[in-house]
């Protein structure tokens, strides 16, 4: 039969954490700590916007960069928040939340054969995004524990087809915050050698120990290079509302809006209304999830440090634990995979974040804390039961 696929899907590959998504979905009485969602119910207040909108007729098409006062919304919040200054009607484009965002930036602005350096370990979505838009990625590891963004590193691997640089900040899966001075010498990297940075900023606001969150886009020499992504998803327990937005200058949010068209022609109305009421109503909402988060990760973090061979460091923000697994003599998918298999409990293996990512497990602390001291009470049975090494 004449191959009917096109090259780009061919040479695209499954994201490795949808792969161990559907062998859970296999696996019965598995405590999930693979999926990166907020286990909490969307805010009331929130959801009565919705049913608001819907009630009031905000059923139709919209403008495809989002409704005004939505846009208007995330400018004052991006002033206020991030010191971001952004023209809602020529710099904001709300989007099918942050994957949408991210999409149609690669597609906007990188070109077959433009090198996209990406941080690692990091999402592995984003390899996928750099090939679907014909770019070469570039891997920039960074080191345990604490995985700060490296710009020694990074100059090491900027050449003259470098376009974009790509960071996550806070870093899914290792939880560092990146610092000022770090931003700042990333910007004077970006001013020098011309390229644009990318700065996925969808755990904001999910931050511990009264650890700051910056943007990259506050820098004055960044207006022109920056672009920012975000999502309604991850902060206020909204991920299956698919609302996100993406800032940027002029010239790229044309593109992007360009692309989003085709993609979706617009977001649903009565749910930019409910992000609408996300971003401009109460924030205790938020508090109250990051703070149990927060009892989360100091709770579980203290199990796994009580288990032999297995070390973990408290991330400064999302919702994930990184620990080392290197003592179990196994290779990351290995260990995930019999962690599945007998102990039940379902994690995302260090490697699908990149090779940097090896020797690691991702736990998700997007889950009860009776389900994660069972989890780990499994795991700790898991380890007792291993050969000796």
């Amino acid at each position: 039969m004449t191959e009917r696929l096109s090259a780009r899907v061919n040479s695209t590959e499954t994201s490795p954490i949808r792969k161990l998504i559907d062998m859970v979905d296999r696996t019965p009485n598995v405590i999930g700590l693979h999926a990166g969602e907020p286990d909490f119910d969307t805010p009331i207040h929130i959801r009565e916007a919705a049913k608001k909108a819907l009630n009031e007729g905000y059923t139709h098409y919209t403008h495809t960069a989002g409704l005004p006062e939505l846009r208007e919304a995330i400018a004052e919040k991006l002033l206020k928040e991030n010191n971001i200054k952004a023209d809602s009607e020529t710099e904001i484009t709300v989007t099918v939340g942050g994957f949408a965002a991210l999409f149609s930036t690669f597609q906007a602005v990188i070109n077959p054969g433009d090198e996209v350096i990406v941080t690692e370990p990091t999402w592995p979505s984003y390899k996928g995004f750099t090939k679907l838009s014909g770019g070469i990625l570039v891997p920039l590891q960074l080191k345990a524990p604490d995985y700060p963004l490296d710009v020694n590193s990074l100059t090491e691997k900027i050449t003259e087809h470098t376009k974009m640089v790509v960071i996550n900040n806070p870093n899914n899966p290792t939880g560092a915050v990146y610092s000022p001075k770090q931003l700042k010498d990333l910007a004077s990297l970006a001013k020098k050698h011309d390229f644009l940075v990318l700065a996925d900023e969808v755990y904001e606001k999910i931050v511990f120990d009264n650890t700051p969150h910056y943007s990259i886009a506050s820098l004055a020499a960044m207006k022109e290079k920056a672009i920012t992504v975000n999502s309604f998803s991850k902060t206020y327990a909204m991920t299956g509302w698919r609302v996100g937005y993406v800032v940027a200058n002029k010239q790229i949010t044309s593109g992007i809006r360009r692309i989003h068209s085709y993609i979706a022609s617009c977001v649903s109305p009565a749910f930019q209304k409910a992000a609408l009421a996300a971003i401009t109503g109460p924030d205790d909402c938020v508090q109250r999830m990051v703070r149990e988060y927060k009892e989360r990760r100091d709770m579980t973090v203290e199990a796994l440090n009580d288990i032999p061979f297995l070390q973990c460091i408290k991330p400064k923000g999302t919702f994930y634990l990184f620990p080392d697994v290197q003592g179990l003599g196994l290779l990351s998918a290995n260990a995930a995979e019999q962690i599945l298999k007998k102990a039940k409990v379902a994690t995302i293996p260090g490697s699908a974040f990149g090779s940097s990512g090896e020797g690691h497990l991702r736990m998700a602390i997007a889950a009860s804390k009776k389900d994660l001291l069972e989890a780990v009470k499994r795991i700790a049975n898991f380890v007792k039961a291993l050969p000796s090494r």
